[in-house]
């Protein structure tokens, strides 16, 4: 049977980055310290579940974004069955 998660690996995977470029630049510093096994093993976990929280949190943001265009775009034309 598979030992449990440590507490650190499956509690907080830390706060939401700043803005969309910032959890971008940790999530390519996370890959690269796995990518050049520099991260230890013993805290692999926690980097991975981090990168995990970033890459929910950046997809939220891509969502929010993609409504947000849509809008706006609906807003230039708000009837487009109309002809001009």
């Amino acid at each position: 049977m598979p030992d449990a998660p440590s507490p650190d690996a499956a509690g907080d995977a830390g706060p939401d980055p700043a803005g969309y470029s910032e959890a971008m630049a940790e999530l390519e510093a996370i890959l690269a310290e796995i990518e050049d096994e520099a991260v230890d093993v013993d805290v692999l976990a926690r980097k991975v579940a981090r990168a995990a929280h970033l890459v929910r949190w950046c997809r939220g943001r891509i969502d929010g974004a993609r409504v947000d265009v849509e809008r706006i775009i609906a807003d230039l034309d708000p009837d487009p069955a109309t002809p001009d």
